[in-house]
């Protein structure tokens, strides 16, 4: 009965051509993804996955490896040895990395792009599929489908702030809800859902409590500069240099960003962003990703065409891998990230993945950011200010 199934599958395929199992991208408001880690020879690849009962069926099985079988020169396929719920439905373009289960219990990993007229359910989908062709070779592979554990982490271990200021301190894995915050000396900072603020010059150690485990920051306060403690000695500066006053938060870029500690610093990693013909104002993060990124702009600038993604985001290759610090995060319009070490993302929409923020595109809506990026690819332009 197996191989008749087989069979009638192949023929099928054939008879309608390269036509093979697909289904659509994940829209602006997909449901919450799993990552999943996808390991092909020697080739390691991250997928997302659906939040969905036959995804939850297929997840016990994990970790788990298959011998997955050739066919028509675009896909792999392997017939379980058991059966999943199924949903299917009917899709029109098969992607490069696309991965679904036809019937009952034949899961299908697609390496090329084509038509198709089948109806098959969702699972998930490789979010890179670069060099995955090259990965899969030909004939019989095995492939191997595991969940990577979360590793819970805070995004500082050690920081240095003066008197007055304030950051934004996260751990990252866990559900800030649930993250109890504290301070080992009140007089020389506080801290509130992980914000701390600069009191006293001194050290001291902030201390995020979760799970009953404790994660530790190093916190040293150092006074005010002598430019800003004596602000009437430099008539000639600007008052945003020098001003000890929490700056006025932005919405979407983190505190590292926007403290006062280094602000002539942080003005020298500012650049100039076009989206096609559009000058977009952007706050870029303060992070070695960003410097590098102005060191390849120099004088210059830098053109990166742009592909349409997922409904949500615009993709396109830098070109050359730049220093990157990937976190796991849900993205918002608007969001500049930096995606495998080489490639910039620019999101109208929302996703959750693992990226390296780079920064925020200001004074635009959801809507109007959709209608410069959701309607066809374009060409980012980064350049330097003159």
């Amino acid at each position: 009965m197996r191989k008749i199934r087989i069979f009638f599958c192949i023929m099928l395929t054939l008879v309608m051509g390269l036509e093979g199992i697909g289904f659509p991208y994940i829209s602006v408001e997909a449901a919450a993804t799993t990552i999943v880690q996808i390991k092909i020879g020697d080739t390691n690849f991250q997928a997302s996955f659906e939040d969905n009962k036959t995804t939850k069926a297929l997840f016990k099985k994990f970790p788990v490896t298959y011998t997955m079988s050739e066919l028509n020169g675009n896909e792999k396929y392997k017939y379980l040895s058991y059966e999943l719920p199924e949903n299917a439905k009917q899709v029109k373009t098969i992607h490069a990395g696309d991965i679904m289960l036809y019937g009952t219990d034949c899961i299908v990993l697609f390496y090329k792009d084509f038509k198709t007229s089948y109806s098959y359910t969702r699972l998930g989908r490789i979010t890179n599929p670069s060099g995955l062709e090259k990965a899969v070779t030909k004939g019989k592979i095995k492939v191997q489908f595991s969940i990577p554990k979360k590793k819970i982490r805070l995004n500082k271990k050690k920081i240095t702030l003066k008197k007055g200021s304030s950051f934004q301190l996260k751990l990252i894995g866990g559900k800030a809800k649930k993250v109890k915050w504290s301070v080992r000396n009140k007089k020389i900072a506080t801290v509130k859902n992980g914000r701390i603020k600069a009191k006293k010059k001194g050290k001291t150690r902030i201390v995020a409590t979760y799970r009953k485990k404790k994660y530790v920051c190093k916190l040293t306060v150092t006074e005010k500069s002598a430019a800003t403690a004596k602000p009437k000695e430099t008539p000639d500066a600007t008052k945003e240099p020098v001003q000890t006053e929490e700056p006025k938060e932005t919405p979407g870029v983190t505190e590292e960003s926007v403290q006062t500690e280094e602000p002539q610093e942080e003005r020298e990693y500012m650049m100039k962003m076009k989206i096609d013909d559009v000058e977009v104002s952007v706050a870029w993060e303060d992070n070695e990703s960003v410097r590098e990124l102005k060191k390849i702009a120099g004088n210059g600038e830098i053109k990166i065409p742009m592909s349409m993604y997922g409904g949500f985001e615009q993709v396109g290759s830098l070109g050359t891998n730049i220093s990157r610090q990937d976190v796991q995060m849900r993205t918002e319009p608007g969001d500049i990230v930096l995606y495998s070490g080489n490639q910039m993302v620019v999101f109208y929409g929302s996703n959750t993945w693992a990226y390296t923020r780079l920064g925020k595109i200001q004074g635009l809506t959801s809507e109007e950011l959709k209608n410069l990026l959701g309607t066809g690819n374009v060409t980012i332009t980064i350049f330097a200010h003159s």
